[in-house]
């Protein structure tokens, strides 16, 4: 069996005050919200809703995985006509 052991420096520590803030004893129990404060809140929760559904909206009509495709294709094949030196040997092997 174990015993707990008080030395005398922690006998001369004051104990330490705890705060009780249940019910009553809260500073903000019964605190009332002004309407204008209320109000104030409530629109700016509705702009971050509509951003919210705004950028759900735009994320369905996002482009598709074949226009990406598409889009690639054309962006290289710029790339090599502007700046490659034409050759007949030219051709990159690049599975597209």
């Amino acid at each position: 069996m174990s015993y707990f052991v008080i030395d005398e420096e922690h006998m001369k520590e004051p104990m330490k005050k705890t705060r009780d803030h249940r019910a009553e004893r809260n500073p903000h129990f019964g605190h009332v919200m002004q309407p204008a404060s209320r109000d104030a809140i409530a629109s700016k929760q509705r702009l971050r809703y509509d951003l919210m559904r705004s950028a759900l909206e735009q994320s369905k009509n996002s482009v598709s995985e074949e226009r990406v495709k598409e889009i690639i294709i054309e962006t290289v094949q710029d790339y090599l006509s502007q700046n490659a030196v034409q050759t007949n040997n030219n051709r990159p092997k690049i599975p597209l």
